[in-house]
C-alpha cells in the first residue's frame, strides 16, 4: 500500500536511533578522556607550575632588615639608637591605580608634595617585586585609626612596624656622629651585587660622620621569611623564617659631658673645638658650631627644612669646621720654632732686637709685626726663641722662616700632619695646605717667592690647617714627639678595636730630647707668664686664662693665633642678619695640652679651638680651651692636683697618678 498510509518501519527507527546513541556515547567519551587528560596535564605534568603560581598569589618571601648597631660613648652614653615608629606603606604590585590610591589617601592622613616625591624616588630605585615601599614614616594615633577604618578600600596599602635612627644629643653630636638617610640610586649603584642583596628590605644607610665610616659594622646582616598574603596585601600568617643579624654596637672614645662643654663654651660664637687624648690619640671631644638636627634626615628632610640650612651662607650649618681648613695664624710658631732647633737655625741664645717689622734684603716693603697693632707701636725689644713664642713675636719667625726656607718649613711640620690627613676613622677631613715650592709650581702655576716664605712663617699666605689637625700637632708635642694617630673608635661589641686601615705613623726625631722641654716651657710661659716691668715680657694669653683664674690647679701649655679673613662673597656681605664689619673680624686660635710641665702626670688632654671672626686667639679662644680642659681633668677625671702638688716629684710621670675619678 502505497501513499498516505504508509506503515513505520520500526527496525530502521531503532538502528537510527542506536548508531546516535552511540556517536553521543563516543563524543561524550572523547570528552571525557580530553577531560582526564587534561587535569592529568594539571595536577601532574604543570603542577609545579600552577602550585608555584597559585603559592605567588598568597606566598611572598621578603627581607627582614637587620638593628642597626648603637653608638655610645666611652661611658656608655647612647648617641644613635634605634626607636619603634610605625609607618605606611604601599605594594605597587597590588594597587591599580596608584593615582587614586594617593589621593584617597590624601584625604585620610597628611600628605604633602615631599611625601609624594620622595615615595616615587623609592619606586624608582625599588629592586624586589613585591616589596613594601613606605609612604609616610611615623603615623600618629588618629591616623592610624583612620587607615585601619578604611582597610578594605585600601588593598596593597599597610601600616607596618620598623626602627629608625634616633639621635638623643641631636645638634651637639651631628658632624661627628653624623647621621643616616634613606639610599639613593647612586649609592645603589656603587653596591655589588652581594652588598645590594645585604640591603634588601632597608631604606636607610650611613651618609656622614661615624655613621658612613663604620657602615659595614653598624648595618648589620639582611634576613628572610615566608608570609601569606591575603588578596588585600595583608600577612596573615608567618610560614618560615631566617632571622637577621643586628649590626655591632660600637664604642667612641667621645666623652658626651666633654661634647657639652665644648660646645657650651663656645657661646654665640661659630667655630669648632677638638680635644685628643695623647696617650691614645682618642677623640674626646669634637664639636662643629652652630650644627642641625640630624634626625630631620632619618625619615626624609622636608625641602623647607632643607632649604633653610643650605640657604644659610653665615651660619652654614651643615658646614663641619673641625675638618675643613682655615690660615692656622700664629699657632704654627712652636713648630717653626721646634724645626728651627732641629736644622741649627736657632739655639737657647740665639735672639734678636725687633724693631716691629722686618724687611727683606733690598727690598723696602716692611712686615710688621701682626701682633702689636696697638697705640703703644714698636717692637718687642731683644727676643730669643722662647719670648717669640710665648709673646707671639712675628718679627723673629720672619727672620726664622725666612732664613729656614720654605722646604724646610714643610719637611719638619709634615711630621705634625700639617698637609696631610693622619686620622685614622674620618677620611673625610681634609688636609689643608702645607706649602712647599713644588707644590705652588703645580697648583699654581708660579714660582715661590720669599714673601710667601714670610706669609707662611706666621701660619699665613698659602697655609692652611683644620682644627683637627691642630689638635693632632698639640698631641705630639705633648707626647714628646710620640705620634698616636687622632680616631674615634674604642671598641666593637665591648673589645677593643683597631682600624684595618691603620698604619703606624714616625714618631718625630729630633736631635736633642731637651727640645721638647724647651718649646713645653714656652707654651707654658704663653699662659702662665705674669705681667712685669719689662717691656712686652708677659705672656699672650696670662691675662684671659691665668690671670682670670688665680686659683687655676694646674699648668697649661698653649700658643694663641689670629688668622686674616681672606675674602667674603658679596652676598653674605649683603645679608641683613649680621652686621657686616663681624665677618671682616680676624678668626680667633688657640691650642693647648695640660696638664703642663707636671711631674706626676703627663698631659691627659690636647685642645684645638677655632672662632670664626673671633678676632683675638688669647682672650676669646683661649678661655674656651681653658674651660674645655677644667672640665676633662677636674669634672671628669677629677684630678686631685692639691694633693699632687704636695707630694715628691719622682723620675718618671705616672700617666694617671692621683686622679680619683675615672673616664674608663
Amino acid at each position: 500500500m502505497s501513499g498516505k498510509w504508509q506503515v513505520k518501519d520500526h527496525e530502521a527507527e531503532r538502528l537510527l536511533f542506536d548508531s546516535r546513541l552511540l556517536i553521543a556515547f563516543a563524543i561524550i567519551g572523547l570528552l571525557f578522556v580530553a577531560l582526564v587528560l587534561k587535569l592529568v596535564n594539571l595536577q601532574v605534568t604543570q603542577y609545579e607550575y600552577f602550585s608555584a603560581r597559585s603559592d605567588g598569589n598568597r606566598l611572598h618571601s621578603q627581607y627582614v632588615p637587620p638593628a642597626r648597631g648603637l653608638i655610645f660613648d666611652r661611658n656608655g652614653e647612647l648617641l644613635a639608637d634605634n626607636q619603634p615608629i610605625f609607618n605606611l606603606t604601599i605594594v605597587r604590585e597590588q594597587v591599580d591605580d596608584l593615582d587614586q590610591m594617593l589621593n584617597f589617601l590624601a584625604t585620610l592622613i597628611r600628605l604633602n608634595d615631599d611625601d609624594i616625591d620622595q615615595f616615587n624616588a623609592r619606586l624608582e630605585r625599588n629592586r624586589v617585586p613585591f616589596a613594601s615601599i613606605p609612604l609616610r614614616y611615623v603615623l600618629t594615633e588618629e591616623e592610624k585609626s583612620r587607615i585601619a577604618v578604611n582597610s578594605h578600600l585600601l588593598d596593597g596599602v599597610a601600616i607596618e612596624p620598623q626602627f629608625v635612627r634616633h639621635y638623643p644629643l641631636a645638634s651637639l653630636t651631628a658632624h661627628s656622629v653624623g647621621y643616616v638617610s634613606e639610599i639613593n640610586q647612586n649609592e645603589l649603584d656603587q653596591l655589588s651585587e652581594d652588598e645590594k642583596e645585604n640591603y634588601g628590605g632597608t631604606n636607610h644607610i650611613g651618609k656622614t660622620g661615624i655613621e658612613r665610616t663604620y657602615e659595614d659594622l653598624l648595618h648589620g646582616t639582611v634576613g628572610y621569611e615566608i608570609v601569606e598574603k591575603n588578596n588585600r596585601g595583608q600577612v596573615m600568617r608567618y610560614l618560615d623564617r631566617t632571622d637577621p643579624i643586628a649590626g655591632k654596637n660600637i664604642e667612641l672614645h667621645m666623652d658626651a659631658r666633654l661634647q657639652q662643654a665644648a660646645e657650651e663654651a663656645l657661646g654665640e660664637f661659630r667655630g669648632a673645638v677638638v680635644a685628643i687624648e695623647p696617650a691614645t690619640g682618642g677623640i674626646l671631644a669634637m664639636v662643629s658650631k652652630p650644627g642641625f638636627d640630624p634626625n630631620l634626615f632619618v625619615t626624609g628632610i622636608s625641602s623647607k627644612d632643607y632649604s633653610v640650612l643650605v640657604t644659610d651662607e653665615v651660619n652654614t650649618p651643615l658646614f663641619d669646621r673641625t675638618t675643613n681648613p682655615y690660615p692656622p695664624g700664629s699657632t704654627v710658631k712652636p713648630f717653626l720654632g721646634l724645626a728651627g732647633l732641629q736644622h741649627d737655625f736657632v739655639d737657647y741664645d740665639f735672639a734678636i732686637e725687633d724693631p716691629g717689622y722686618f724687611r727683606l734684603p733690598g727690598v723696602s716693603y716692611r712686615w710688621g709685626d701682626y701682633t702689636l697693632r696697638t697705640l703703644i707701636g714698636g717692637g718687642h725689644g731683644r727676643t730669643d726663641l722662647q719670648k717669640a713664642i710665648y709673646q707671639s713675636c712675628d718679627t723673629f719667625f720672619y727672620d726664622l722662616g725666612n732664613r729656614m726656607g720654605i722646604d724646610t718649613i714643610h719637611g719638619f711640620m709634615s711630621q705634625f700632619g700639617f698637609g696631610q690627613n693622619f686620622a685614622v676613622d674620618i677620611s673625610y677631613a681634609r688636609t689643608g695646605v702645607l706649602p712647599s715650592e713644588d707644590w705652588k709650581k703645580e697648583s699654581r702655576g708660579e714660582p715661590w717667592y720669599p714673601g710667601d716664605t714670610i706669609n707662611s712663617s706666621i701660619g699665613q699666605g698659602y697655609m692652611w690647617a683644620t682644627p683637627l689637625q691642630l689638635a693632632t700637632a698639640a698631641s705630639i708635642v705633648a707626647n714628646k714627639g710620640k705620634v698616636n694617630p687622632p680616631h674615634m673608635l674604642k671598641s666593637v661589641d665591648g673589645i677593643p678595636y683597631i682600624a684595618r686601615n691603620y698604619s703606624a705613623i714616625p714618631d718625630v726625631l729630633v736631635k736633642d730630647p731637651d727640645y721638647w722641654r724647651y718649646i713645653e716651657e714656652a707654651m707654658t710661659m704663653v699662659v702662665h707668664r705674669p705681667f712685669s716691668d719689662r717691656f712686652r715680657d708677659y705672656g699672650t694669653a696670662y691675662e684671659a686664662i691665668a690671670m682670670a683664674d688665680r686659683n687655676m690647679p694646674y699648668k697649661m701649655a698653649g700658643k694663641s693665633g689670629s688668622a686674616q679673613v681672606v675674602g667674603i662673597s658679596q652676598d653674605i656681605l649683603s645679608s641683613t642678619d649680621i652686621v657686616v664689619s663681624d665677618l671682616n673680624k680676624d678668626h680667633g686660635l688657640f691650642i693647648s695640652f695640660a696638664p703642663a710641665q707636671n711631674p706626676h702626670l703627663d698631659p691627659q688632654i690636647a685642645v684645638a679651638v677655632f672662632v670664626e671672626n673671633g678676632e683675638h686667639g688669647s682672650s676669646v679662644a683661649g678661655p674656651i680651651a681653658k674651660a674645655v680642659t677644667d672640665t676633662y681633668l677636674l669634672d671628669i677625671l677629677q684630678v686631685d692636683f692639691d694633693t699632687m702638688n704636695n707630694v715628691p716629684p719622682l723620675s718618671e710621670p705616672l700617666n694617671r697618678a692621683l686622679i680619683t675619678g675615672s673616664d674608663e
